[in-house]
């Protein structure tokens, strides 16, 4: 779901830019693949400063995770903006989220990873949970718009919301597990947002 400028490089944000690296490089080889060398490598820097700067690779996911989750979340906020109706922002949401084949599937293989790390190391597990809130959220915000328009029709927001999720990102999984997904993305993105007015019984 993310799309990077290039880096612009600068002392000052020497810890963001190995951030950056890492989720570049974890989301092309995986999290288990991606090497500590690999990384730095990416980053232009050395082994030893990528250490200085998080300590361990653990360390380093999770700064990945929550960089990459911090910009999804910016960039749905973003997305509101200027939205006419529940329709029209559901339709903008999509977007912001079904971005392009390339960076929709570097982000959603790298997410399953930290879905992963979440659910077997304890020190993730609170990232789950503040993932789960956020983007829920934003979900719950557009669904109450649209509700208070007259333009959805649900009986719970919070479960909505969660349903919500449930079909996006099942969808993702069926379009990643696709083996046309380059060319295809589109229509599952089309079939996404189908699926989610379908759901909130839109007008």
């Amino acid at each position: 779901m993310i799309h990077e400028a290039p880096v612009q490089r600068h002392p000052g944000g020497r810890r963001a830019e190995i951030t950056r690296a890492a989720y570049r490089v974890m989301a092309r080889s995986g999290v288990h693949r991606a090497s500590l060398n690999m990384v730095a490598r990416e980053a232009g820097v050395s082994k030893a400063l990528l250490l200085y700067h998080f300590g361990t690779k653990d360390n380093l996911v999770l700064a990945a995770l929550q960089w990459v989750l911090a910009a999804t979340a910016s960039r749905i906020r973003a997305s509101m903006e200027g939205a006419t109706d529940g329709r029209d922002a559901i339709s903008r949401l999509l977007d912001a989220v079904w971005v392009g084949p390339e960076q929709n599937r570097d982000f959603f293989r790298f997410y399953l990873d930290g879905v992963e790390h979440q659910t077997r190391l304890a020190n993730f597990e609170w990232l789950g949970a503040t993932a789960r809130e956020t983007i829920n959220g934003h979900y719950r915000e557009v669904i109450e718009a649209g509700a208070a328009a007259g333009v959805f029709s649900v009986d719970d927001v919070a479960a909505a919301a969660t349903q919500m999720r449930a079909v996006i990102e099942g969808m993702f999984l069926q379009w990643l597990q696709s083996v046309e997904w380059a060319t295809n993305h589109d229509a599952y993105r089309d079939e996404c947002r189908r699926a989610v007015l379908v759901l909130l019984r839109a007008a």
